[in-house]
């Protein structure tokens, strides 16, 4: 064999081999002859089935919504006007899957071809311009992109656009062969921002992992999980033919994802919130299925423990309107709209007031005076309960600094309690804000006192601990109210400083004809007392309650028998004016 031949061959051998180790595509479109070469590895990305093709075979492989410019960038080569492409579209692989490919090619001309000289111009003969012979081939390299274009960077999940592309293909296929056995669930960690800042921004990132690490242990191909969001994931589920399968596997997600979470030493427990939307004909679009599905997700949040809701009609509408309540909401802040109430408290022994809490209004301008359970659970999830409950704060202050200013001396005695929430009672400079209304207004600390909860206590007990001790400290006064309905009321009496117990209306509604409920209060009454503590009863509503309190020993109390929350002006036109009086049996309510 020539030594020539012989060395073309190894060549050509070489070639070959890098051809077929390269984790690219090769391609080249002869335009003379009409045909496009495809390498093994391009065949398999496109979809193709032939070493040899055409071009209409190629693009009939496309996504249809990028076919229509990636025509215009090979017309655009193949004219000469330009010498380059590189184009990232889709393409169909014989699986049916979309696969993002990054694609390059350079153009090849004829050197044989017409020349064409450029323009002449008047006066000495100068070289112009000369544009090269035609076009005869186009060739180049197809990268498969899909992994890293459609890969969540953090949890290695399919992102977002992965998902929809999948979900699209997927309603495709339900249209054409009546196959509707999925769903859609939407999947969020309840309460992540909070979690977040417990463990910080590392720990939360190492949550999300975990999250996507048991999400993909739930979740068998075909299958698909993905990151959406922040702390939201979807899946597309397969193989369930009802709703109620399609929940089955929520309620098992849920259950397994409340496996404890640890972090340099800290402990979360993960609660997680599923919405599902079962597929039907009634979605057309990747769209409209998972806004379904996240509509679903808001309802089961909104719930009292995170669960799991399925899609119903009209859910979308109210996910409108809770969005439009928001954008109102944020706007009543800044304009004034909020109003304070005022509930007297009373000493029972002596029908004197000896305090008010503070009760947020919301003075709406089409549906009128709104009560705090139907905006404040929106507050507490959108944040803005934090600006809310700064001005309530400093709006409570201000009003009893004008009520102590007056001649009535049960007035001039009274002190303020204020409600605070669990994001608030988490902020860092929750001490400082309440120092400086303090200041700003003229209040002591004695005459404040902050109401709390035992639910926000649960969210970040280290957070509500220090700055509790520092309100302590600066003199202000600690109730816990609604006491005696958690789970953990007597450990919290131990860890926090509280110095008023408030019992609950459900034990004060029937003590005057129920033994347990008595044995309660009874309870109640001797624990604080044993701890130093002051009680106020809630929600005495009549004659027998009261009395049946003052004859236990109960000190104070509130509730709609003395007054209904009322507005500044009231306050002052009946106690003020003196129909409230220190020897009046007469409660407010029916004075």
């Amino acid at each position: 064999m020539p030594q020539e031949q012989k060395q073309n061959g190894e060549d050509w051998y070489r070639y070959a081999l890098a051809l077929e180790a390269s984790e690219d595509g090769f391609w080249d479109w002869d335009l003379i002859a009409g045909e496009l070469w495809a390498s093994p590895r391009f065949q398999s990305i496109t979809g193709l089935t032939a070493a040899r093709s055409t071009l209409d075979a190629w693009l009939d492989r496309v996504h249809p919504h990028d076919r229509p410019r990636l025509e215009a960038e090979l017309r655009a080569v193949r004219r000469g006007k330009a010498q380059r492409i590189a184009s990232e579209h889709r393409v169909q692989s014989l699986d049916g899957a979309w696969r993002w490919v990054q694609l390059r090619g350079i153009v090849s001309r004829d050197p044989n071809g017409p020349v064409t000289p450029g323009p002449v111009t008047p006066g000495p003969v100068t070289p112009g311009p000369v544009t090269p012979g035609p076009v005869t081939h186009i060739a180049g390299s197809l990268k498969d992109t899909t992994e890293r274009r459609n890969a969540d960077p953090l949890t290695g999940l399919p992102n977002r656009a992965f998902f929809v592309d999948r979900l699209e293909h997927r309603l495709e296929r339900g249209f054409q062969h009546a196959d509707w056995d999925f769903a859609v669930l939407s999947m969020a960690v309840d309460r992540f921002e909070r979690l977040s800042e417990t463990l910080g921004s590392s720990g939360g990132e190492r949550l999300l992992i975990e999250t996507a690490t048991r999400l993909q242990s739930l979740v068998e191909a075909p299958s698909l999980p993905g990151r959406m969001v922040g702390a939201e994931f979807m899946v597309l589920l397969e193989g369930v033919h009802t709703e109620a399968e399609a929940a089955d596997f929520a309620r098992r997600a849920i259950t397994a994802f409340r496996a404890p979470f640890l972090f340099r030493g800290h402990t979360v427990v993960p609660q997680l919130a599923v919405g599902v939307a079962k597929a039907s004909m009634v979605f057309s679009h990747p769209e409209e299925i998972m806004v379904s599905a996240e509509s679903a997700l808001t309802h089961a949040r909104r719930q009292e423990r995170p669960g799991v809701a399925c899609y119903s009609d009209g859910m979308r509408e109210r996910a409108m309107e809770r969005l439009e309540l928001e954008a109102e909401l944020e706007r009543a802040i800044r304009s004034g709209e909020l109003v304070m109430h005022y509930q007297p408290e009373v000493d029972l022994r002596t029908n004197r007031i000896i305090g008010f809490e503070a009760l947020v209004r919301w003075n709406h301008a089409r549906r009128g005076l709104l009560p705090p359970n139907e905006f404040i659970p929106l507050a507490e999830e959108t944040g803005l309960i934090v600006p809310l409950g700064e001005w309530g704060l400093a709006e409570a202050c201000r009003q009893l600094v004008q009520w102590r200013s007056s001649s009535n001396e049960q007035m001039q005695k009274a002190r303020i309690s204020v409600n605070l929430s669990a994001k608030q009672l988490e902020q860092p400079g929750l001490v400082d804000q309440v120092r400086k209304v303090l200041a700003q207004t003229g209040l002591s600390p004695a005459s404040l006192r902050i109401e709390v909860t035992e639910s926000s206590l649960i969210s970040d007990a280290p957070a509500a601990q220090k700055n509790m001790a520092a309100l302590e400290k600066l003199g202000v006064g600690l109730h816990m109210d609604d006491f005696g309905t958690g789970f953990s009321s007597l450990d919290y009496l131990q860890r926090f400083p509280f110095d008023t117990l408030k019992i609950d209306r459900s034990f004060v509604r029937g003590i005057a004809h129920d033994r347990e409920s008595r044995l309660i209060v009874g309870s109640i009454l001797s624990l604080a007392r044993s701890f130093g503590m002051d009680v106020v009863a809630e929600g005495i509503e009549d004659a027998q309650q009261l009395e049946e309190l003052r004859n236990m020993g109960c000190p104070c109390g509130q509730g709609f028998f003395f007054a209904k929350p009322m507005d500044p002006k009231t306050i002052d036109a009946i106690v003020l004016s003196g129909a409230w009086g220190p020897q009046s049996d007469l409660p407010i309510a029916q004075a």
